[in-house]
C-alpha cells in the first residue's frame, strides 16, 4: 500500500466527520484540507531527503514519534490529547520542514475554503499522522535512511494524483519542480543494497541549488592549492565563453527571426468569444496577423501577457519524454530568452493521450515541468520559467455551445518582457 492510500485508511469518513463537528466546519472541506496537506507534507519530505543530512534527519524524526494511526479515533474524543498531537506534529513540521508551514497553510486554506487558523491547526495533526505511518513502514519493511528516502521518492506519482487541481501551486510553493523528473537518493560511504521492493535512483550528486551536504572526515588541505588554481583557470575560460557568446548574439537575429515566424500570437479574452474551435477555450486569437516572438519582444509598446502557440514541440505518447524534433524549437526559445534577460514566460501544457491510471491533467502538469526542466538545462534560470498543466483544455463550465476539442500542445505566455 502506498503512502497516500495509508493516509486515506487512517483518516476515515467517521473521523473526518468528528473533526468537522468539533471545528464547526463541513466534512467535505476538512477532507479537502487533509488531502492538500498530505500532498504538501509528503512533497516537502521528498525534497528534504534529496540531501544526506536531510535524509538522516527525516529518518531520525520518524523513529522518534510515539503515536499510532489507530489511536486517532480515541485522540479526538479528548481535547487535551488533540492538543498534544498537534504539538508533536508542529514540532516535527518545524524540525523537518522549517519555513514551510505558513505558505502551506495559506495555500490549503484557500483551496479547501477553510479558516486559515483551522488549516494551520490541521497541519500539526497531518504531520503527526504522516510521520507515524512512515514509522510503521520503516518497521514493516525494515527500512534504513536510504531506503526510506527511496520509498518517499516513489510517492511522486501519488502526490500528483491526490489534488491535481492545485498541482501547479503545490509544486511551486513546496519547490519540487525538478523532483518530478529527477530524484536521487543520497548514498553514504557505507551504503548497501536497498531492501527488496524499494526502488532507489542511482547515487548521484544532489541537483538542487543550495543543498546541505555533510562534510566527510577526509583532510582536503593538500588539495586546496590545486583547487584554487583550477578555479582560476575555469573562471578565465568562463569569461572568454561569455564574451564570445555576447558577440555571437548580435549575429543570430536573422536565424531567430526565421525560427519564430510560424508562431501564432494570442491573448487572454476580456469577454466570451465563440468564434474559434481549435484553440483553448480560455484563449482567443488576436485580430492581428500571426507575429513572431522576436517581433513581440522587440516592440516596446506591446503589452505583457501575450501568448504564442509553441509549434513543433511534442512528447512521446503517454510520457514526459520530448520528441527529438522538439529540440530545435526549445533551443531557439532558450536563445531568445538569453537575448532578452528580463523576459519571463509561463508554459501552459495540454494533454489528451494519457493512459490509465495516469490522467490527462496529471500528464499535462508533468509535461509542463519537464519542458521547464529542458529550459533550465539550456541555461535559463528556473525563476524565469513558470509551468502549468491544464489537462485536455476542455472547460466543463463552458455554456457557449462551441465545440471543444481535447488538446495536446503547449502555449508560451510572456508574463514579463
Amino acid at each position: 500500500m502506498d503512502l497516500f492510500a495509508s493516509l486515506k485508511e487512517a483518516l476515515t469518513e467517521g473521523l473526518i466527520g468528528q473533526i468537522a463537528t468539533q471545528n464547526d466546519e463541513k466534512p467535505e472541506k476538512i477532507q479537502k484540507a487533509f488531502d492538500a496537506l498530505g500532498a504538501s507534507i509528503v512533497g516537502g519530505l521528498i525534497k528534504r531527503v534529496t540531501t544526506e543530512s536531510g535524509m538522516k534527519l527525516v529518518f531520525n524524526q520518524v523513529q522518534k514519534i510515539e503515536f499510532e494511526p489507530e489511536q486517532l479515533s480515541k485522540v479526538f474524543k479528548n481535547q487535551a490529547e488533540v492538543d498534544a498531537l498537534k504539538a508533536i506534529g508542529e514540532k516535527d513540521f518545524n524540525t523537518v520542514l522549517p519555513g514551510l508551514k505558513s505558505s502551506v497553510s495559506s495555500m490549503v486554506a484557500k483551496y479547501a475554503g477553510t479558516r486559515s487558523s483551522l488549516s494551520s491547526s490541521l497541519c500539526g495533526i497531518m504531520v503527526a499522522i504522516v510521520m507515524s505511518i512512515l514509522k510503521r513502514k520503516v518497521s514493516e519493511k525494515r527500512l534504513d535512511a536510504e531506503s526510506l528516502a527511496a520509498y518517499l521518492g516513489d510517492q511522486r506519482e501519488g502526490l500528483l494524483n491526490t489534488v491535481p487541481e492545485i498541482n501547479d501551486k503545490l509544486i511551486e510553493s513546496i519547490g519540487i519542480q525538478y523532483l518530478l523528473q529527477n530524484f536521487s537518493v543520497p548514498r553514504t560511504e557505507h551504503s548497501g543494497a536497498l531492501p527488496k521492493g524499494i526502488e532507489g535512483a542511482p547515487a548521484s550528486k544532489p541537483f538542487l541549488v543550495g543543498v546541505e551536504m555533510d562534510q566527510s572526515q577526509t583532510d582536503y588541505r593538500p588539495y586546496l592549492k590545486w583547487t584554487g588554481i583550477g578555479a582560476l583557470v575555469i573562471g578565465v575560460i568562463a569569461a572568454g565563453v561569455y564574451f564570445w557568446n555576447q558577440r555571437e548574439l548580435d549575429t543570430s537575429d536573422s536565424e531567430t527571426d526565421s525560427t519564430m515566424t510560424e508562431a501564432r500570437t494570442i491573448q487572454e479574452p476580456i469577454a466570451k468569444d465563440t468564434t474559434t474551435k481549435e484553440i483553448p477555450a480560455a484563449l482567443t486569437p488576436t485580430t492581428s496577423t500571426a507575429g513572431p516572438m522576436v517581433a513581440y519582444l522587440d516592440d516596446a509598446a506591446a503589452i505583457k501577457g501575450k501568448l504564442f502557440k509553441f509549434d513543433n514541440v511534442d512528447f512521446e505518447d503517454n510520457t514526459t519524454q520530448l520528441k527529438a524534433t522538439s529540440n530545435d524549437a526549445v533551443q531557439a526559445l532558450a536563445d531568445l530568452l538569453k537575448k532578452y534577460p528580463n523576459a519571463q514566460i509561463k508554459l501552459v501544457g495540454y494533454a489528451n493521450d494519457a493512459q490509465a491510471p495516469l490522467t490527462n491533467k496529471t500528464l499535462s502538469v508533468k509535461r509542463a515541468f519537464a519542458l521547464k526542466d529542458a529550459f533550465v538545462k539550456a541555461g535559463i534560470s528556473y525563476i524565469r520559467v513558470d509551468a502549468e498543466g491544464r489537462g485536455t483544455g476542455i472547460n466543463p463550465k463552458d455554456t457557449t455551445g462551441r465545440k471543444q476539442t481535447a488538446m495536446r500542445e503547449v502555449w508560451v505566455k510572456f508574463v514579463q518582457k
